[in-house]
């Protein structure tokens, strides 16, 4: 047992003062064709730090010495296991480089040495015979507002390129805030074009997250042109850059019964956003306020006459959602309703049916003396001078209105009266011919014409009394004229009146 304790210690104090190795160089080690704006890259086998010390750059061919760049300059960057050296200047093209770095230029967490590069041969490559360098992008550097649906990318370039069978480069799309791969794109993939042109095209694998920083890297000598030159790449976080558009808003669509005022509203993941409004569902300005300036809160009221639809986005950081948002305004009608009338004249002691239409669901309140509250006709008892009742009216959309009917007692008064003149214009005034009476409970009355057809009958006491006469015959308005009615009836104490007739003059 003490062996193998002995034979632990011994591993783990190796482990404990191990010095970092290489595992990486870029370029590699024996590169061809390495572009002449290249920058060195180390990746070693734990994370480390800066140390002292220079790292030394020479021309292979005559051991002149090119850079001497001290660690401790800021183009020497350590970012977790990885050290990249940016040089002060390009090398010159066909040109053999081997690096040397002395032991102790970077070292561990735990201040172990890095022993480095002291011969000519460890780390040495040749640049190429050209440099094809970037000229412009699409979308272009520090865009915004890229659609999180953006998914081809465009780059001009200072010569023609076709893609490096030899090499298989890659194209990353990174977050910039945390620095975590979106994306990876090979160049020997039919995603990536170019074919001995000037322009790269490339399309990438998934959407983008809304509102989020991206940037893109390509590995050098991705591309190649003509006489062996070599596309430079895009080394840092910085080059290639772009911002997303926020994501779309949420929204529900309306129903609502009838026309007038309706107020929509939106929402989004995250607080601190305004939003724009829009009748349609591209182009166009945003609805503006009264002071002409757009409506930019979350919930937006207007009038309308019918179903329509209204769009809604996020604007937050100079940028629309990607998208509009489809606000469905669905107009439902409302119950088309023409009872009760205000008010009946009743007979004070006397059952009457109350009367409404226009629907499939009734409510009347309040329900004392009801036969039943949730029909279109109950009956009730008038046992006071004045009852007041009202109904909700429900129709087979859901839709709902209220009228209110009012019962007048006639205190056992014996009254009966009908007009000589009505004018069904519907202007609201003397529009329907009725009966005017008090305590009046049995009807039974006709309408005719001058050459004595018969346009209208009832032995509906309600009908009588409250709804009438509008001057029509099947649905059709009967011209002006002189109209000729009979009637025969009770009243509340079982006393009747005989046959009575009469005539109106009916103008339209």
């Amino acid at each position: 047992m003490k062996i193998i304790f002995y034979i632990f210690l011994f591993l783990f104090s190796i482990s404990l003062w191990a010095t970092p190795t290489d595992t990486l160089l870029l370029p590699r080690r024996g590169a061809t064709q390495v572009p002449t704006n290249t920058r060195l890259q180390i990746y070693f086998n734990e994370p480390i730090q800066k140390g002292i010390g220079n790292i030394s750059v020479y021309d292979g061919s005559s051991n002149n010495l090119i850079f001497s760049i001290p660690v401790s300059c800021t183009c020497v960057e350590i970012i977790n296991n990885k050290a990249v050296i940016i040089l002060p200047s390009m090398l010159s093209t066909n040109q053999v480089i081997f690096v040397k770095i002395l032991s102790g230029v970077f070292k561990n967490l735990s201040s172990e040495p890095f022993i480095g590069f002291n011969s000519n041969t460890e780390w040495r490559f040749t640049t190429a015979n050209g440099l094809i360098m970037n000229q412009s992008f699409n979308p272009t550097n520090n865009s915004s507002c890229i659609s999180i649906k953006q998914s081809s990318f465009q780059i001009g370039v200072s010569g023609n390129v076709s893609i490096n069978s030899s090499f298989v480069g890659k194209i990353s799309i990174y977050a910039k805030n945390n620095g975590i791969l979106h994306d990876k794109i090979y160049v020997n993939s039919n995603q990536v074009v170019a074919n001995n042109t000037n322009t790269i095209t490339f399309t990438t694998n998934k959407p983008f997250l809304p509102s989020t920083e991206y940037y893109i890297l390509i590995d050098p000598v991705s591309f190649i042109g003509a006489g062996g030159s070599v596309y430079e790449g895009i080394y840092d976080a910085n080059t290639w850059t772009f911002r997303t558009s926020e994501d779309k808003a949420l929204a529900n669509h309306v129903e609502k019964c009838g026309l007038g005022k309706v107020t929509l509203k939106a929402s989004y993941n995250r607080e601190r956003v305004q939003y724009r409004w829009y009748k349609t569902a591209t182009g166009g300005e945003p609805i503006s306020n009264e002071a002409g300036q757009p409506v930019d809160s979350s919930e937006f009221t207007t009038s309308i006459e019918n179903s329509t639809t209204y769009y809604v986005c996020v604007f937050s950081n100079g940028c629309l959602s990607y998208e509009r948002t489809p606000i469905n305004i669905t107009i439902k009608p409302t119950p088309n309703s023409t009872l009760p009338l205000p008010e009946m004249r009743v007979g004070k002691g006397t059952y009457v049916q109350l009367e409404a239409n226009g629907g499939e669901i009734y409510s009347w309140l309040p329900t004392d003396g009801l036969s039943n509250p949730n029909i279109a006709n109950p009956l009730v008892y008038v046992d006071s001078d004045s009852l007041c009742y009202t109904v909700t009216i429900t129709n087979n959309v859901g839709c709902s209105t209220q009228k209110t009917v009012c019962l007048k007692a006639d205190n056992g008064e014996k009254d009966l009266f009908i007009p000589s003149l009505f004018s069904p214009n519907d202007d609201g005034i003397h529009d329907l011919l009725r009966i005017k009476g008090k305590n009046i409970t049995e009807v039974d009355w006709s309408i005719y014409d001058s050459q004595g057809k018969l346009l209208y009958r009832t032995q509906n006491l309600s009908d009588a009394l409250n709804r009438g006469w509008d001057g029509t015959f099947q649905g059709k308005p009967m011209p002006s004229d002189v109209y000729v009615w009979t009637l025969v009836g009770r009243f509340s104490d079982g006393s009747s009146f005989s046959q009575k007739a009469g005539s109106v003059l009916l103008i339209r």
